[in-house]
């Protein structure tokens, strides 16, 4: 049975664009902080903890196709695709496309205006008492532990607001959907000040994506494959 799970973020702060490179790359990503991470990104949920898939690993597998429905107006659609595009490029084993058909897309990226959030959050995730103090979110759809479906309400008219949500709710979207204040680099934090795709992030999500760590795995499982996954990536 699919459940919806949903994430949402309620404190940001810098802007930036949300598909810029980071400087170091994952050369500067510790590998025993990378690890820590993972767990406290992948086990749990920021929101919905009691989802039968909270402790088990949530990825989507196979061909992602994202769409972007920008009911802003306020012309960040091709910003948003942009980012989206990007991320096969950064993901070593996410294999994702950027579809203009909605019927393909397994994961939407809605662009609304900030007045508007509450009314399509609850019209397309019926997630209303959650929506009433968040920023930005993310439903997501899984079945033991495979993505089934995303769906994200990313504010477009406020830059702030936009990039990070856009990078934050995206990449949760895609798996890791909770967040920890220890993570100083991560955006899965909503206490820091990033606003773009880091570096530690890209590493979380490169093993995360790994074709070692399967969906449905319990923190056990992930424990014993993590040593060699991150010395395949190089961690």
């Amino acid at each position: 049975m699919q459940k919806l799970i949903v994430a949402l973020c309620v404190a940001l702060f810098v802007a930036g664009p949300a598909f810029a490179t980071p400087a170091g790359r994952a050369a500067s990503v510790n590998g025993e902080e990378l690890s820590r991470a993972f767990f406290k990104t992948v086990f749990g949920l920021e929101y919905g903890g009691g989802h039968t898939d909270a402790y088990r690993v949530k990825r989507y597998v196979g061909q992602v196709r994202f769409h972007v429905e920008d009911f802003s107006g306020l012309g960040k659609k091709s910003v948003a695709e942009a980012f989206l595009a990007s991320l096969p490029l950064r993901i070593r084993h996410l294999r994702a496309s950027v579809t203009s058909d909605p019927d393909r897309a397994n994961f939407r990226v809605l662009l609304v205006r900030q007045a508007d959030f509450s009314t399509i959050v609850s019209r397309e995730l019926k997630a209303d008492s959650l929506a009433m103090n968040a920023r930005c979110l993310v439903g997501v759809s899984t079945h033991n532990g495979r993505i089934q479906r995303s769906t994200a309400v990313i504010v477009a008219d406020d830059d702030f607001l936009f990039s990070r949500c856009l990078v934050e709710e995206v990449l949760q979207g895609l798996g890791p959907m909770n967040d920890d204040d220890s993570l100083t680099e991560s955006v899965f934090n909503d206490s820091s000040k990033h606003a773009t795709f880091t570096a530690f992030d890209e590493a979380l999500m490169n093993v995360l994506y790994h074709p070692a760590i399967r969906p449905g795995m319990s923190g056990t499982e992930a424990q014993k494959a993590l040593p060699a996954v991150l010395r395949s990536l190089g961690y």
